[in-house]
């Protein structure tokens, strides 16, 4: 294996989050006069997916960049390093977020059409503060609403590599069918079904 093999893995392996193309070459650069080939590095990322291809950690693409996870395959043994399960989310938040993900931008009104119910103040903000989803702008109508998408860090939460990674069918999926689909543990052990105590009262109240 060749020494760039060797100074990517330990990049990605120390960084909290994925990383970039462009953010790799800038810290692969050093002081070197020549800077580095995108069509050598792209090999190299290559050769780490291949090499951790049947291992217990995976070298995986999400989020634009790239990141080490644990294979979706061992997840019940890595949830025991932990005493509790993590908790789960509620149906009303992952309805939520799945519509914003496949219909955006899209206002607060129009995921409530959609649902046919209210969507609380509550999910939104949990939404956010998850850095689930983000304002990407106003629609041009009366009162001039926010206009809700899904960020980056949904991609990687989720182990997408892009929004062209969704299931083709626009469906809103159960919370365990919605996790088992998309979401891969990170390396460290990271989850995104985390416990949200507000958005579960929220939900029986819609």
């Amino acid at each position: 294996m060749s020494e760039l093999f060797g100074r990517i893995e330990a990049l990605v392996l120390a960084s909290d989050e994925p990383l970039t193309l462009a953010r790799l070459r800038e810290l692969l650069a050093g002081d070197a006069e020549q800077e580095l080939a995108t069509g050598e590095l792209r090999a190299v990322l290559a050769e780490l997916e291949s090499f951790y291809g049947g291992r217990g950690i995976r070298f995986v693409q999400v989020g634009g960049g790239w990141q080490f996870r644990t294979a979706a395959e061992h997840k019940t043994v890595v949830q025991r390093l932990w005493e509790s399960k993590p908790p789960k989310l509620g149906r009303s938040l992952l309805e939520t977020l799945a519509i914003i993900a496949y219909r955006q931008p899209t206002t607060r009104a129009e995921i409530e059409a959609l649902r046919g119910v209210k969507v609380s103040s509550s999910i939104i903000s949990t939404l956010q503060e998850r850095g689930w989803i983000k304002v990407v702008g106003r629609k041009e109508v009366p009162g001039r609403p926010h206009l809700f998408g899904t960020s980056r860090q949904f991609l990687v939460d989720f182990g997408l590599g892009s929004l062209k990674d969704l299931p083709e069918t626009a469906q809103l999926l159960d919370e365990e069918e919605l996790l088992a689909s998309h979401q891969t543990p990170l390396f460290a052990g990271q989850s995104a079904a985390e416990n949200d105590e507000g958005e579960e009262r929220s939900d029986r109240s819609d």
